[in-house]
């Protein structure tokens, strides 16, 4: 047997080949499993029809493009809707792509020797020889190739289903939805709902354009859809990919597991660095919408600048759990001013430097027990000066200071950052005047 010109193969050499094909699959289907852990299981049910197929399949194909060869490209078409359905398949099976493709190569090398010795039984030379190799190999390319497509194909669409998954557990975490819809939502997920849960908000200001060598936000809006931009924000975190995650408005929330497991503060402090997040406190993951009001309540205070010793301006990490004693206090300024109007009312009428400095000596007084030493260092001013500003506290405030109630309120507002107002028409237009 000759090969004709123009590189087509002669006419009979698909018939030579056919006639191993009674032998050949039982013979791959054995290398393969020998060959390929994945595939050394017993041939059975849906698994075992699956792989006889296959390599069936294969071989007939390869039989019909030698009978058609010619000097051009292979002609795969027929067969690539085959392989991509495959490629799907192996993934829906959770076997790596890997595990396919070197089944494809046992099989070429396995099917090659034997469809070689057959042709040169049949007479084919060694150039003949050369380009069946050659149509073998690049057939096993092509079909490698269709089945790559169809197993990114299917992974691509799986992550985004998953995707859409987590951003319905996360809507659900955020709204307070049932226990019941959560876990039916979850496992669809193939979530394993954490135990403790905490929400993270990413605001606004987060979503803003960043230079191009990943550094700080540049202030300028990135034009980006809103939920392109969280998936975006989300992705470039260094958090676990399934987080749960919704956006509302411009914001981006997350709900993170084991938040305070050991390592998990540091973890978070890095992955959410410059961002300006706020993080809610720790919760069953049936109490997250609590996390997340938590969260939202203390972004709204450090951003009014009504949280006391926490900086209006965004960047940092907030961890509300750092802060719950301030976020008590601004639960209802109007309050706190009224009281701090009250308690504060013997400083009014004073120059405004003479009653910054007697409240913050009246601070301290309160929180050291009184010990004149410590205000001074603390104030780094003469004990002597101290011991003035006491009297003078004492002139003003009187008895009031004796008593255990009026020292609680007064700690209170002043631990609150509050100052005394001017006067007492000053303190009932302005209520809350900030940060300490």
């Amino acid at each position: 047997m000759q090969t004709v010109p123009g590189g087509q193969f002669p006419s009979d050499l698909a018939d030579a080949l056919r006639l191993e094909l009674t032998t050949l699959g039982d013979d791959l289907i054995a290398a393969i499993a020998r060959e390929v852990p994945a595939y050394a299981r017993p041939l059975e049910g849906a698994f075992g029809r699956g792989v006889r197929q296959g390599v069936e399949e294969a071989l007939l194909r390869f039989l019909t493009v030698v009978d058609t060869n010619s000097d051009g490209p292979l002609d795969l078409a027929a067969s690539h809707e085959v392989y991509v359905r495959l490629g799907r398949g192996e993934f829906r099976a959770g076997r790596s792509l890997d595990t396919l493709l070197g089944a494809y190569r046992v099989g070429a090398r396995v099917a090659w020797r034997r469809l070689a010795e057959a042709a040169s039984r049949g007479g084919l030379d060694a150039d003949g020889l050369v380009s069946l190799a050659e149509t073998m190999f690049a057939y096993i390319d092509g079909i490698s190739g269709a089945t790559a497509e169809g197993y990114a194909e299917e992974q691509s669409e799986a992550a985004s289903e998953r995707g859409r998954l987590w951003d319905r557990l996360g809507e659900l975490m955020l709204s307070g939805g049932s226990p019941a819809t959560i876990e039916q939502t979850a496992r669809v997920a193939s979530y394993r709902l954490p135990d403790v849960v905490a929400a993270i908000l990413l605001p606004d200001a987060a979503g803003r354009a960043t230079q191009p060598d990943g550094g700080e936000p540049t202030g300028e809006p990135t034009g980006e859809p809103t939920g392109e931009r969280g998936n975006r924000r989300v992705t470039c975190l260094t958090l676990p990919p399934d987080t749960p995650r919704t956006i509302q408005g411009e914001d981006t929330w997350m709900f993170v597991g084991d938040p305070v497991g050991p390592g998990r503060r540091s973890w978070l402090e890095r992955a959410l660095a410059g961002l300006g997040a706020v993080v809610g406190p720790a919760v069953a993951w049936q109490d997250a919408s609590a996390s997340a009001a938590r969260a939202a309540f203390a972004r709204t205070a450090r951003d009014t600048g009504t949280l006391a010793g926490v900086p209006a301006t965004p960047g940092g990490t907030l961890f509300t759990d750092d802060h719950l004693a301030q976020l008590l206090l601004a639960r209802d300024p109007g309050l706190l001013a009224d009281l701090a109007s009250r308690r504060l009312a013997p400083l009014d009428g004073l120059p405004a430097r003479v009653r910054t400095r007697l409240a913050e000596t009246l601070l301290l007084w309160l929180r050291l027990r009184g010990q004149r030493g410590r205000i001074a260092t603390e104030l780094q001013v003469h004990p002597q000066t101290i011991r003035y500003r006491l009297n003078q506290l004492r002139a003003l405030f009187g008895d009031g200071l004796d008593d255990p109630d009026v020292r609680f309120e007064l700690e209170l507002v002043l631990r609150a950052g509050l100052r005394p107002p001017a006067d007492r028409a000053v303190a009932a237009g302005t209520g809350s005047t900030g940060n300490r």
